[in-house]
């Protein structure tokens, strides 16, 4: 008696489809990326007595909310479509 076993391969699609998706979050999420770069590159430990979250919070307020609205936005347009390809693998 033979048992007819089915295993799940990568080749149909949805790994590839998973990687393009979270690809795409993680590009159009670039201007959010770039927003939290400029954040690091213009804080200097030497040079202020803030530390790194107090001159996130108070000098660089506006890219810390531009980051954080933006990510929201990629996050809420590209969810649905990340969780189907997360559970179709």
């Amino acid at each position: 008696m033979a048992t007819e076993t089915r295993s799940r391969s990568s080749s149909d699609g949805t790994t590839g489809e998973l990687l393009a998706v979270a690809a795409t979050i993680l590009l159009a999420s670039a201007p959010a990326l770039f927003a939290l770069y400029v954040i690091f590159d213009t804080f200097s430990p030497t040079g202020q007595t803030a530390s790194l979250l107090d001159y996130a919070t108070t000098t660089m307020s506006g890219a810390i909310i531009f980051a954080v609205l933006w990510f929201g936005l990629v996050l809420f347009a590209y969810w649905p479509s990340l969780a189907e390809a997360w559970n179709d693998r």
